[in-house]
């Protein structure tokens, strides 16, 4: 037997972070879609507890406990005081590593969605505590529903987007987190991260256990949702840029394309977006893309 779950791809549709706190850490705010894209991961029935990594991005990839998959299950396994005796992982690398959309964050979310449909007598509260101890990104990618974050991205409110065609595209770089943090510190250009949606109530991860969840259920249009990023930004664009310039060339050139409504990078990059108004507009812009950059990692899809 094996059960199969789709890590979703994270989108940051906007990004503001602001100055360290005392220990180190960036408070944020954040407007998050996933993609009907990602990596596969799989508990395979009849094995001993190994990790196993296939895909166009595995290679160097760890298979061992430094893998956020693996870190995943170990705090499962304490959680329930049941340390697997039959299962072996599986991760079908899809894509590509250190590129701003979840990555391990959003494996280590669809294992532990997994390990929970095994083990449905596990709490939600147990559940979402277990998430937040796999990174920043934890419970969102547990979660793996569209979202505005805050805290340190554990306080989460859901929202309900409209569907949104959609392009990604990484230029074929890696854009280390803790790289692009260090250089946005470094600039010191830190500015408030407040910004307000319409009937917002942002609510902890916490709360999500309990139902007690403002969903936005008023009619989101396309054309509103563009106006409003427009006044938003992300924090990490600049910074990246600054170590990938490449980055900024992508962002230029999306901006340019007739088919692009709004374009910006996710995460903390290198891989950015562009939003579009219709499927086929999304798949014109991505046959473009491909031969603009011929060795860049380039996928149609829609978030929401």
């Amino acid at each position: 037997m094996t059960l199969t779950a789709t890590a979703r791809a994270k989108v940051n549709l906007y990004l503001h972070v602001a100055a360290p706190d005392a220990r180190g850490y960036h408070p944020l705010r954040s407007m998050v879609a996933f993609a009907d894209i990602g990596d596969e991961v799989q508990l395979v029935f009849g094995g001993k507890g190994r990790l196993r990594i296939d895909g166009p991005y595995a290679e160097g990839l760890s298979t061992g406990e430094d893998n956020l998959i693996m870190k995943a299950v170990r705090l499962f396994e304490e959680a329930t005081g049941d340390k697997n005796k039959v299962w072996d992982y599986r991760l079908t690398k899809n894509l590509p590593l250190a590129s701003g959309i979840g990555g391990g964050s959003a494996d280590a979310g669809a294992m532990l969605r997994l390990l929970r449909d095994w083990n449905p007598e596990m709490s939600q509260e147990t559940f979402f505590a277990i998430a937040s101890k796999t990174g920043a990104d934890g419970v969102m990618c547990a979660w793996s529903k569209s979202c505005i974050a805050e805290g340190y991205g554990e306080k989460l409110s859901p929202i309900i987007l409209p569907s949104l065609p959609c392009v990604l595209i990484n230029p074929g770089v890696e854009c280390p987190t803790p790289e692009v943090f260090q250089a946005y510190d470094e600039a010191g250009s830190y500015r408030s991260i407040y910004t307000r949606w319409i009937g917002e109530d942002v609510i902890s991860a916490q709360d999500l256990v309990h139902g007690s969840v403002l969903c936005f259920s008023h009619n989101i249009q396309l054309t509103q949702l563009i106006d409003y990023l427009n006044t938003t930004r992300n924090d990490l664009e600049a910074p990246a840029i600054s170590l990938q310039p490449v980055i900024g060339k992508v962002l230029a050139d999306l901006r340019e394309q007739s088919q692009t409504l709004f374009a910006r990078m996710s995460g903390s990059g290198a891989t950015c977006f562009a939003l579009c108004r219709t499927d086929e507009d999304a798949e014109a812009l991505s046959v473009r893309l491909r031969v603009m950059y011929p060795s860049g990692w380039v996928r149609r899809c829609r978030l929401g």
